[in-house]
């Protein structure tokens, strides 16, 4: 099995060389490159958080500042005979902590964090609009999706086990930079388009395991668009002694950064009772389980203004209705995934009339009831599958003296919502901003820790603001 991950990524890497060779023939021809980029500056503020006091100092967020800069650059080239190459940079500016609380002032860094744009190579047979068949290979962006401005996504984006949900103010996954390391095969007859995705995961660890993705849409004659997808998260390991650890668990003193009386770190201990003439005797069944599992999605989009012919002052993208849902994960386990209705994010989003004035204007809300905790600081330190356990939390008085502990309760962050908007002037410049309370996951002394969601009430919220020039 190894070996044939080995060649399949020589043989990408064979592919993307040829890109360039390709070029390189054509070179006294007149190779057609077509460029493309951006540079952008955005800031936004926490105005809102509950969770002041969980586990350590440094939680408190309400009123935190942060900003970002950042640009790319990605060039296209027509290699000809339907073959496509395209390579691209970026970087982006940010503060190691959000802004506003004394310890993080103190200690306050800027990093730069580059990446790649896309690295690509692609075969087109057919209208490139409308292709017969289109294979790319390398590392390329793909959603699925582009009705979703911030929630939803859930069949590229999160873990299985545990089951984390992935969303922000335009995060990566819904903007033109890389987030798939493989291979996309897509054909399209009439209104159906059909996508095969082979994905080696370079997001978080164990890296490199192989996940296998289907993905469909049928679009309608008049503004009606369903789709549906499946897929095995990392159906092939690259050790599968990690992503499927069985009892051999890390020695628990690895795991102490996050909970130090934890024993359930590869496996759960599921306890029941059994009641005997002599008492209640207590049993333990040790179940083991997978990083790996399956995901299924279903979505829909409405275009009213298509479907009854409205028109007037209203924008192209006006009164669009669209939602998506999915199952994360289709196998229980005990304790912590015995209700599958547990595991199913449903985000549903309009389009509010903008009248021209903006480009969009974006409504979203998502309801999803996991009991999980929302971080996942294990599966980071010890390839965990099992969710972090509910701790309870430190209760303290105005002088900052612990008084007790309350137990955590995960309820309050069931629904999340978001507004978002934007509008693009003179064809190149783009105004965007957003009010949420999503998936954000901030950093900073305590949450980058435990990889923790900021928001844990479904009055939390914070906004963003970006200026961005696009060629």
């Amino acid at each position: 099995m190894i070996a044939a991950k080995g060649f399949f990524a020589s043989a990408l890497g064979l592919a993307l060389a040829s890109m360039a060779m390709v070029g390189g023939a054509r070179g006294e021809e007149g190779l057609k490159i077509q460029y493309h980029g951006a540079g952008w500056v955005q800031g936004g503020r926490i105005e809102r958080q509950s969770d002041t006091v969980s586990d350590e100092s440094g939680q408190d967020f309400n009123g935190n500042w942060t900003q970002n800069t950042g640009g790319q650059i990605t060039a296209i080239a027509d290699l000809g005979g339907g073959w496509e190459g395209g390579l691209g940079l970026g970087a982006i500016q940010t503060p190691m902590y959000f802004r506003g609380r004394r310890e993080y002032d103190k200690a306050v860094g800027l990093t730069w964090s580059p990446y790649v744009t896309e690295a690509r190579l692609t075969y087109t047979l057919g209208e490139p609009e409308r292709p017969a068949l289109q294979i790319t290979g390398g590392s390329f962006h793909f959603n699925y999706n582009p009705d979703a401005k911030n929630l939803g996504m859930y069949l590229l984006r999160g873990l299985v086990y545990p089951g984390i949900v992935v969303s922000g103010f335009e995060t990566k996954d819904v903007l033109p930079i890389a987030n798939v390391f493989g291979l996309d095969i897509r054909h399209e007859r009439g209104g159906y388009r059909g996508d095969f995705l082979v994905n080696s995961e370079t997001e978080i660890n164990p890296y490199f395991d192989l996940s296998f993705a289907y993905v469909s849409r049928f679009r309608f004659a008049k503004g009606i668009e369903v789709g549906a997808g499946a897929n095995w998260y990392r159906a092939v390991a690259q050790r599968p002694e990690i992503t499927s650890p069985g009892k051999a668990c890390p020695d628990a003193n690895s795991n102490v950064g996050v909970n130090a009386t934890d024993r359930e770190i590869c496996f759960i201990l599921d306890t029941s009772f059994v009641a005997k003439p002599s008492g209640t005797d207590t049993l333990v069944d040790t179940v083991t389980g997978s990083l790996s599992g399956i995901k299924v999605m279903g979505r829909l989009s409405v275009d009213p203004k298509a479907l009854f012919g409205i028109g007037g002052s209203l924008g192209a993208k006006d009164l669009v209705f669209y939602s998506e849902a999915a199952v994360l994960g289709l196998k229980d386990y005990p304790k912590y995934y015995d209700d599958i209705g547990r595991r199913i994010p449903v985000m549903v989003g309009f389009n509010l009339p903008a009248f021209g004035y903006l480009d969009e204007l974006s409504l979203e809300a998502e309801y999803y009831a996991n009991r999980n905790m929302t971080d996942y600081e294990k599966e980071l330190e010890d390839n965990s599958w099992v969710p972090r356990p509910k701790a309870n939390n430190p209760v303290k008085d105005a002088a900052g003296n612990l008084t007790g502990t309350v137990p955590t309760d995960t309820r309050g962050d069931d629904w999340k919502w978001s507004l978002y908007g934007y509008k693009v002037i003179a064809g190149h410049l783009k105004l965007s901003g957003q009010v949420a309370n999503d998936h954000l996951r901030t950093g900073g002394f305590y949450l980058r820790k435990t990889q923790s969601e900021t928001f844990s009430d479904t009055f939390d919220w914070y906004w963003m603001f970006k200026v961005a020039y696009y060629f």
